[in-house]
């Protein structure tokens, strides 16, 4: 059997097809073997042997880098096999199966678009690859090799020497990037996790992105505060609703107690700042700021109240989860903001609002549980609320994200549904040029039946 290449920093794969861009290919090779190693190069899946099971190869190979190389031709998204069958559509397609290895595993993905190709839109590409079309694509062409690939190796070591920078920061930090995705801040002093993107969720790395989560002030353990935020019923209603329950809470129940509150004024509940990123990240003027810098293919970051003990690093299966939030107007406007939930080494599920949509994703085992349609001003200030509870006789969990009262998107996790684990906030960016700031408030987590 072939074995997967062991881990080594700095590794670059090279996905392409043969009938399109296999001459880009080699030449890419022997110019990116030629400044990092060839050792650190690898290109082909050639030592698949009999009897090995090639989903397992490829997705080992994969994982075993930093960054993938995706060679995008005019012909890529069109090329048909031998059934005339587009060769995307087809589950075990090489090209398709190293993309989808390297999406899931939070590796850093970089289209290289050659000799003129447009970059692939979200609806030509099977699900399972479509936030291939929200990275940022470089170009690649004959006439200009020399010059776009001079561009690529000063990108690619910039990107690498983030991902080294995000694998060697302490283990808050990390654990904040693996979950994730997303690279480590380096402003965090310790280990996450515990962002955008190692997770649990102090400064993760992109490995599609680093979370630096707000700050949180324990208070009120045993009572049960009035709160006047319209709060989700905590049964659960399904799919997402275009307006808010007819009868909304406005006080918790009592045996819904306020796990914790923080309006930012403290420093108790011990979130992790993140000012290196951003001028004013961190706490300011008795709210939160969390910023996750530019990225080139996906970033964020991410913060957790680690001193906050009835939520980390361990809340209660069934919680609902509570913050104001808004983007700061000089932000990058590809970015968005959000709650996460169930945070425990590199997992977490991440309920987000972006342009244009919502989302609920599941970090460590990664899926996109679901994405709805949203009409929100990010600059405005939106209330968040984010129901986490575990459902079906605990073998699922379900999962619900309101914004101003309406519920905008909600999914339940059946297939693989995570343990319990803490609470955070997360920013995430994807393709930008400058610092992706987010201000959150009054944070606010109870527990629910």
């Amino acid at each position: 059997m072939a074995a997967s290449p062991p881990p080594k920093p700095g590794r670059i794969f090279i996905s392409y097809r043969r009938g399109d861009t296999a001459y880009p290919a080699g030449w890419l090779y022997d110019r990116l073997a030629d400044h990092y190693g060839r050792d650190q190069i690898f290109k082909d899946v050639d030592d698949i042997e009999l009897g090995d099971d090639f989903v397992e190869v490829i997705t080992g190979a994969v994982g075993s880098c930093d960054v993938l190389l995706a060679l995008i031709g005019d012909k890529w998204l069109a090329i048909t096999d031998a059934h005339g069958r587009r060769r995307l559509d087809d589950p075990d397609d090489f090209v398709r199966l190293e993309i989808e290895a390297a999406l899931a595993r939070k590796v850093r993905v970089i289209p290289v678009l050659v000799g003129g190709a447009a970059m692939p839109s979200a609806d030509e590409l099977p699900d399972s690859m479509a936030r291939l079309a929200r990275r940022q694509a470089l170009e690649l062409s004959p006439d200009r090799f020399e010059f776009e690939t001079t561009r690529l190796l000063s990108a690619l070591d910039e990107a690498l020497d983030e991902i080294k920078a995000a694998q060697t920061e302490p283990d808050a930090t990390a654990q904040v990037a693996q979950a994730t995705a997303i690279r480590p801040s380096t402003a965090l002093p310790e280990p996450r996790r515990g962002s955008s993107r190692t997770w649990l969720l102090a400064g993760a790395g992109i490995a599609v992105m680093s979370l630096v989560l707000i700050m949180a002030l324990v208070a009120n353990r045993g009572t049960t505060p009035s709160t006047t935020r319209s709060a989700p019923p905590s049964s659960a209603t399904g799919e997402p609703t275009t307006s808010p329950p007819a009868a909304p809470v406005t006080s918790p129940a009592a045996n819904e107690p306020v796990l914790l509150r923080d309006e930012f004024s403290s420093r108790a509940a011990g979130w992790a700042g993140d000012g290196a990123v951003a001028e004013g990240a961190g706490y300011s003027g008795g709210a939160y700021r969390i910023s996750a810098p530019p990225a080139l293919a996906g970033s964020g970051a991410g913060s957790v109240p680690k001193k906050a003990s009835r939520v980390w690093p361990s809340a209660p299966p069934s919680v609902r989860i509570a913050a104001d939030g808004r983007r700061i107007p000089e932000s990058d406007k590809s970015m968005g903001y959000g709650i996460l939930c169930r945070v425990s080494g590199i997992n977490a599920y991440a309920l987000t609002i972006n342009n244009g949509y919502a989302t609920i994703e599941r970090w460590g085992n990664y899926a996109e549980l679901r994405k709805a349609e949203t009409q929100l001003n990010l600059y405005s200030t939106n209330e968040l609320q984010a129901v986490c509870a575990s459902d079906n006789a605990g073998q699922g969990v379900r999962l619900e994200l309101w914004v101003n009262g309406e519920k905008v998107v909600a999914a339940t996790d059946t297939d693989a549904p995570l343990p319990t684990g803490g609470v955070g906030l997360v920013v995430t960016t994807y393709q930008t040029t400058r610092a992706s700031v987010a201000e959150f408030d009054n944070f606010v987590v109870e527990q629910i039946a």
